[in-house]
């Protein structure tokens, strides 16, 4: 997720450093559900991952690979292959499938930009991203809508 402007400050001068050892760390896949970083596919409607798959510049691209040397490949060349084989990333193809390249995010397991332990960081798909956040924006959110001066259980009612 990109960093909010108003909490760029919080973050280390050498988060591009730190983002790339995490991502190294955890294989370059999603810790939790293990999809790839920049894989080209569909989430089904139970959430489970479908990579694009069929030959072997497909089944490269559905693991976030060049094909035919198997080399992690950026954004832009994932959804640039994608277009390519036109596959309609960010839009919904004929059988209601919506096409996407997953881009893996560092998540703050306390939820504090400051902490940039090792064991507080994990490398997180955008869904598993949110799914982990979304109890302390639903706090902050009530906190912004309704001022700082309620209490943490009033906020969690």
């Amino acid at each position: 997720m990109p960093i909010k402007p108003e909490n760029v400050e919080l973050y280390p001068k050498e988060w591009p450093e730190i983002r790339a050892r995490i991502l190294e760390r955890d294989k370059n896949q999603c810790k939790w559900c293990e999809v790839q970083n920049h894989a080209v596919g569909y989430r089904d409607g139970k959430g489970d991952w479908h990579r694009l798959a069929g030959n072997g510049p497909c089944d490269a691209a559905g693991v976030g690979r060049a094909w035919p040397s198997y080399q992690p490949i950026s954004f832009s060349e994932a959804r640039h292959f994608a277009e390519v084989q036109n596959i309609c990333v960010g839009n919904q193809d004929d059988d209601g499938n919506h096409w996407m390249v997953i881009v893996l995010t560092i998540a703050h397991l306390d939820h504090d930009p400051r902490n940039c332990a090792d064991e507080n960081l994990a490398a997180l798909c955008q869904r598993c991203h949110n799914r982990y956040d979304r109890g302390h924006r639903n706090i902050t959110r009530k906190r912004t809508r309704y001022g700082s001066g309620l209490g943490q259980a009033e906020l969690c009612l």
